[in-house]
């Protein structure tokens, strides 16, 4: 291919090494589709336990260009490793011709392909929910109560009804976190909801997240549940199915 059919350039290396760690949190291997809008990337993990839907519009970029719309198959394990050598002061050209080459232009000029890998499964649908409650609360909030509940158990009780509340209870002991009304950032329950999620996923979802990213999330009783917050100018959702026991 002489000409590049992509070439983008990010000048906020930041938001990039967060997205791709958004994907590689769960994935090994995923289908980037790139068009003029921007990039988008929707996969399942391997245990079809989580989902991940993520969104980079072309605005998020400094220069965008697509020759037509493509798809390509991306080693996301690969992409994570190459991405976490840039700097901050890096700034990160993207192009595609029959690899994806990415260029770090910092103290030095760094070139770096990937190769595209044979991808032949079509995106997952993404699950249609009737949530009945949602919450918006800071990303490091958030965090810190799930490292106070793998503490004790594997898995935590998310709750919400007159408030907004984590559980976890394990053979070592138990931990009851409850959030301060003025530091919910926005709650809607229009039924009371409760669910278990496993603490390992729910740290995955949230790894892209900066400390003061507002966390939306949505649940209804025994469903999954949805997590979105931006990443820069994009942003990512997540889905995660419960642990349907008793706790």
């Amino acid at each position: 291919m002489e000409t590049k059919m992509f070439r983008a350039v990010i000048s906020d290396t930041k938001a990039w090494k967060n997205s791709i760690d958004a994907i590689a949190a769960l994935i090994d291997e995923g289908t980037l589709q790139i068009d003029e809008k921007g990039i988008k990337l929707r996969a399942m993990d391997p245990s079809q336990i989580a989902l991940v839907d993520l969104e980079l519009p072309s605005s998020s970029f400094e220069e965008y260009k697509v020759e037509k719309p493509v798809n390509i198959g991306i080693d996301f394990t690969e992409l994570s490793k190459i991405t976490k050598r840039s700097r901050a002061e890096d700034k990160i050209e993207l192009s595609l011709e029959n690899r994806l080459k990415m260029v770090f232009k910092g103290e030095t000029t760094r070139s770096f392909s990937l190769a595209i890998i044979e991808s032949t499964s079509s995106p997952p649908k993404e699950p249609n929910i009737e949530f009945t409650a949602d919450v918006k609360i800071g990303a490091n909030m958030l965090k810190e109560a799930l490292k106070d509940a793998e503490l004790v158990s594997n898995h935590v009780v998310i709750k919400l009804n007159d408030g907004f509340g984590i559980k976890a209870d394990g053979d070592a002991g138990s931990v009851d976190i409850k959030f301060q009304e003025e530091n919910i950032l926005g709650m809607n329950v229009k039924e009371e909801v409760r669910a278990v999620f496993a603490l390992d996923h729910l740290n995955n979802l949230l790894k892209a997240s900066d400390p003061q990213s507002i966390i939306l999330i949505k649940m209804r009783t025994d469903a999954p549940l949805r997590i979105e917050y931006a990443i820069g100018d994009g942003r990512v959702i997540y889905y995660l199915a419960p642990r349907i026991e008793s706790v």
